[in-house]
């Protein structure tokens, strides 16, 4: 599974501090170009397979706007 975020919208820091709160669901791995990071999430939890995706999202979008 991939999540694309637009560097113009979320912030690097929101994204690595997403990543460690979420890594006991999955594996993750981040590589960014000029205008994205890509988040990519294998070996994904059976219980969290349908919603990981929204709700890191989410995560992410929340530590935005909280600056943190």
């Amino acid at each position: 599974m991939r999540v694309k975020l637009n560097k113009q919208i979320y912030r690097l820091a929101a994204v690595k501090k997403a990543i460690e709160a979420y890594r006991h669901l999955a594996q993750f791995s981040l590589k960014q170009d000029a205008r994205y990071y890509q988040v990519t999430l294998d070996h994904i939890a059976p219980s969290v397979k349908d919603i990981l995706k929204d709700e890191f999202t989410n995560y992410i979008l929340a530590l935005n706007r909280d600056g943190r």
